[in-house]
């Protein structure tokens, strides 16, 4: 009874769910009803790499990210150019590397800088001002153009690319603005003035060195990554979205939401402000139309054997579709649910099984009895919250060859992850796995009406369905689940 009384809510969830279902697939045939399942479950997959980490980060932080979408965007725009264009990245990550190396540079001018208020605007202006001259005539239109680009014209790479030395006075110039901006916020805390000092020396050395590597081997690594076959390419392209994600989403956290903790209105108006900022920095880098990424060879093979009659056959004919309840499905979209799974597995085990999932449980009830404990609660926060945005920059890369990388894609899915948090209920990983599941079959559902129609018991021809009816089903169903638990379906009262 205990039991039962405990897990109320999932039980009833998944019975209303199963008789749901049976309801609307009442009629349907087998093959028509897989294939409305696996398409929703493959929409469920992508929802939940998104609304799982504004879940996990609302959840253990209290932060709200309106940004997130952008992040799943910038993801997915980061391992398109990656396996179709590394050449943008290789010159343009030792600028930015260099920023990061000048702004690494604060705990070291935190002991022997502190500069009077006005002083500090004065620095925050020249930063501003060197970046301009570092970045100015940056030929980022001749970079963008290759292969399957966005200006629909091909530069090679010797053309668009500029010489080592403009590239290293631009370094310079970004690392100088860096190191500017980190004097212009510098303050004594007792964190940064107990750091070490070699150990912020080795970090900023470290990222200086990684710049001139990157600029001094651009050409031999986009030869070398073009050159590698697709599927491995794809891989690293999943990396390298997810790298980034991360990588903004820990920028974000330690540099523009730390200082808003206790200011929740703050936070939102901020986050809310970045989403556009991004919107219009992908439409500036890639331009305002979209593109698609090339399917890797082991979901895109065509060949007389094809589809594959069933999974075991797949692992060795790589076909590009595989036959479910005698009905084609494309494999890559399988492949969409596996990463689903997976995600959903590596994220309950980090929480409940490792030590780091322990500290973060522990952080968010008590956190200053975790810091007392000599565990850095900020680090542990900062990274909570990178690995948050990490999910959402590989959930991007994943999406790109299933739905394409486009400006407007971090909108719709940021309205699509809150719309499955307020379903599943805000910071509960059950939940958002619950409402990504119930969001991607009803959307996959209202897909179904639109194209096939209507068809009810008394009439002889089907009503034709609007584009709109897939989009409304998804607010319908957060409404309903509302009216009937205003805290959302493992929502807890406060």
């Amino acid at each position: 009874m205990t039991w039962l009384n405990k897990n109320r809510n999932p039980l009833i969830t998944a019975l209303i769910i199963l008789i749901a279902l049976v309801l609307a697939f009442s009629g349907k045939s087998p093959q028509t009803t897989s294939s409305i399942i696996l398409s929703g479950v493959t929409l469920a997959a992508l929802y939940f790499l998104v609304a799982s980490g504004v879940s996990l980060i609302f959840g253990l932080m209290d932060v709200l990210n309106f940004a997130h979408g952008s992040l799943f965007m910038f993801g997915a725009y980061a391992g398109w150019t990656f396996y179709t264009n590394p050449r943008l990245l290789f010159n343009t990550a030792p600028i930015l590397l260099a920023v990061l190396a000048g702004l690494a540079l604060s705990p070291i001018l935190a002991r022997f800088v502190a500069l009077p208020r006005w002083a500090r605007w004065l620095a925050v202006l020249f930063g501003i001002a060197m970046a301009i001259f570092a970045l100015r005539d940056f030929p980022i239109d001749k970079l963008v153009a290759m292969g399957m680009s966005m200006t629909g014209k091909i530069i090679p790479t010797a053309e668009a690319q500029e010489p080592i030395a403009t590239m290293l006075l631009r370094i310079g110039g970004m690392f100088i603005a860096g190191a500017v901006a980190s004097a212009a916020t510098a303050t004594r805390s007792a964190e940064r003035l107990e750091a070490p000092m070699s150990r912020t020396l080795g970090i900023v050395g470290g990222l200086v060195a990684l710049a001139l590597i990157t600029l001094f081997v651009r050409d031999l690594g986009e030869q070398a990554i073009l050159g590698t076959e697709s599927n491995w390419r794809f891989l690293l392209a999943l990396g390298v979205g997810a790298g980034t994600g991360a990588a903004l989403g820990a920028l974000m956290e330690w540099g523009l939401i730390r200082p808003l903790y206790a200011r929740p209105i703050y936070q939102i108006l901020l986050t809310l402000g970045l989403t556009f900022v991004f919107d219009q920095v992908v439409r500036f880098v890639w331009g305002p139309a979209g593109a698609f990424m090339e399917i890797p060879q082991w979901f895109n093979t065509s060949s007389q054997d094809c589809p594959s009659d069933n999974l075991l056959l797949w692992f060795s004919q790589h076909c590009d579709s595989i036959f479910v309840m005698g009905r084609p499905f494309p494999s890559y979209r399988l492949f969409i649910i596996l990463v689903g799974a997976i995600m959903v597995l590596g994220i309950a085990l980090l929480l409940q099984r490792t030590r780091f999932g322990m500290i973060i449980r522990a952080g968010v009830q008590d956190s200053e009895m975790v810091e007392a404990l000599g565990i850095n609660v900020r680090r542990v926060f900062t990274l909570v919250f990178a690995i948050g945005a990490g999910l959402a920059g590989l959930g991007g890369v994943v999406a790109a060859p299933f739905l394409g990388v486009y400006p407007g894609m971090a909108m719709e899915f940021l309205l699509q992850a809150f719309i499955v948090v307020v379903i599943g209920g805000l910071g509960s990983i059950p939940g958002a796995v619950v409402g990504a599941l119930l969001v991607g079959l009803a959307r996959a559902y209202g897909d179904h009406i639109v194209l096939a129609g209507i068809q009810l018991p008394w009439m002889t021809d089907a009503i034709s369905g609007s584009p709109a009816i897939a989009r409304a089903s998804t607010v319908l169903i957060m409404a309903i689940v509302l009216f009937l638990k205003p805290t959302g379906i493992f929502g807890k009262k406060e």
